[in-house]
C-alpha cells in the first residue's frame, strides 16, 4: 500500500506541471485574442465619424 502512496506523488506533481502549463498557454492565447480586438476597436473608432448630437423631442418641449 505504501508503494502506491510513494508513486502518485510524482504523478500529481507531472499533472499539476501539465495543467499549469495548458492554463498558461490558453491565458496567453486569450491575451491575444482580446488585444487584437482592442486594436480592432480603436481602429474602427479612429476612422469612426464623431457623433452628432441628437436633438430630442423634448428640447423643443423644454423651449415652450
Amino acid at each position: 500500500m505504501a508503494a502506491i502512496t510513494l508513486e502518485t506523488a510524482p504523478q500529481k506533481q507531472r499533472i499539476r506541471g501539465q495543467v499549469k502549463t495548458v492554463l498558461a498557454a490558453f491565458h496567453e492565447m486569450l491575451d491575444t485574442f482580446v488585444s487584437n480586438r482592442m486594436r480592432l476597436a480603436a481602429s474602427e473608432a479612429e476612422h469612426a465619424l464623431p457623433r452628432q448630437p441628437q436633438h430630442t423631442s423634448s428640447l423643443s418641449i423644454n423651449a415652450r
